[in-house]
């Protein structure tokens, strides 16, 4: 609630100075694509991290929230030690972890984490969709590139009425 409170403050600051629909509306998708860059260097980040991860066939202990954090996560039994997933687990997932059960899990010796097949699959699958928000992002930008030739025209002024 206080980001939208602080952007619509940010937002009529600088209207009253005068700043322009299309420069607004440019600096909002520029915010948006640094968010969704870091979102990419995030995934690129943990995939790599991938393959420097050793397999070990682990046994599932229990679900339960670390002592940093908010979430729960899924614990492995890896050479006697337990060891918290990377990522948090998903409610609608928890039905298909089981007790007991020896799963193949990647370990990071220097994280002390594993990445389970769900971790795996979040690395891979955010990865295609942070380079393909990437892509249809920078186009849209590129694309409001026709506006900058109108001058000081508005983003929607050099429209004629309908009516």
């Amino acid at each position: 609630m206080e980001i939208i409170l602080a952007i619509i403050i940010i937002v009529v600051i600088c209207k009253i100075l005068g700043v322009s629909n299309f420069v607004l509306i440019l600096c909002g998708l520029g915010i948006i694509e640094l968010i969704i860059i870091a979102m990419f260097l995030f995934f690129v980040y943990h995939t790599l991290h991938l393959f420097f991860t050793k397999k070990y066939n682990a046994n599932f202990v229990k679900i339960d929230k670390p002592k940093k954090s908010k979430f729960k996560v899924a614990y492995y039994e890896i050479e006697g030690e337990e060891c918290p997933c990377i990522f948090p687990m998903e409610a609608s997932f928890s039905s298909s972890y089981r007790e007991e059960k020896i799963y193949s899990v990647r370990y990071s010796k220097l994280l002390k984490k594993v990445y389970d097949k769900w971790a795996v699959m979040t690395c891979f699958i955010g990865l295609i969709f942070s380079i393909v928000a990437i892509a249809i992002t920078f186009s849209i930008i590129k694309n409001l590139d026709f506006i900058l030739k109108y001058g000081k025209i508005g983003l929607w002024e050099h429209h004629k009425p309908i009516f």
